[in-house]
């Protein structure tokens, strides 16, 4: 290994170790905790209504196609010759 990429590797190594460090632990404010809450509900809210409007298209589709005639098979033994 090259002396510039060992240099590259240990400085690459450094900055990864400083941006993974966690932060100093902040109290959250009550205005931080509402945001946050408010969007996981806002999102877990989308999720709930794409499913529903999904389950009802597909409930239309079905009601839409005309129900198909049973397959019917006919087998004729008496013709069978051996």
């Amino acid at each position: 290994m090259g002396t510039f990429k060992l240099i590259a590797l240990v400085v690459l190594v450094a900055v990864a170790a400083t941006l993974v460090q966690p932060g100093r632990a902040e109290a959250l404010e009550p205005t931080t905790i509402i945001t946050i809450v408010g969007a996981a509900v806002l999102v877990v809210t989308i999720i709930v209504v794409v499913i529903i409007a999904n389950m009802r298209e597909r409930q239309r589709g079905e009601a839409l196609e005309p129900p198909s005639a049973p397959t019917v098979v006919a087998y004729d033994a008496a013709g069978v010759q051996s």
